[in-house]
């Protein structure tokens, strides 16, 4: 886990590792936490908002290789196509570059 903060705030913010800032993913935020209620909604649990990538938060990294890939298939025993093996987004230094130029850094 790495933290990001932007130039001039104290606010940390938890990303999965030092290359999210240069991926197409990014997103700093406040994190809510919510409980659900028996009769539908949901209300705000009174805990403090969380700092944090919050595609992350809502959704979660995705598991696997950094980027994507093809592999052979072999899910019956004989090699028929390929399945797409996707992982979290590669680095893209040039969205690294903006977001320093906004004011991110690691923290």
């Amino acid at each position: 886990m790495s933290f990001f903060r932007r130039k001039g705030e104290k606010t940390k913010y938890a990303f999965l590792d030092a290359d999210c800032i240069g991926r197409k993913c990014w997103a700093a935020g406040m994190y809510q936490h919510r409980s659900p209620m028996s009769c539908g909604g949901s209300r705000n649990t009174g805990s403090p908002d969380s700092p944090c990538c919050l595609n992350r938060a809502y959704h979660g990294c995705p598991d696997g290789p950094v980027g994507r890939r093809e592999v052979p298939c072999d899910c019956d025993g004989s090699p028929h196509g390929t399945h797409i093996v996707t992982g979290v987004p590669e680095f893209d230094p040039e969205l690294a570059r903006k977001r320093k130029a906004e004011g991110w850094k690691l923290a």
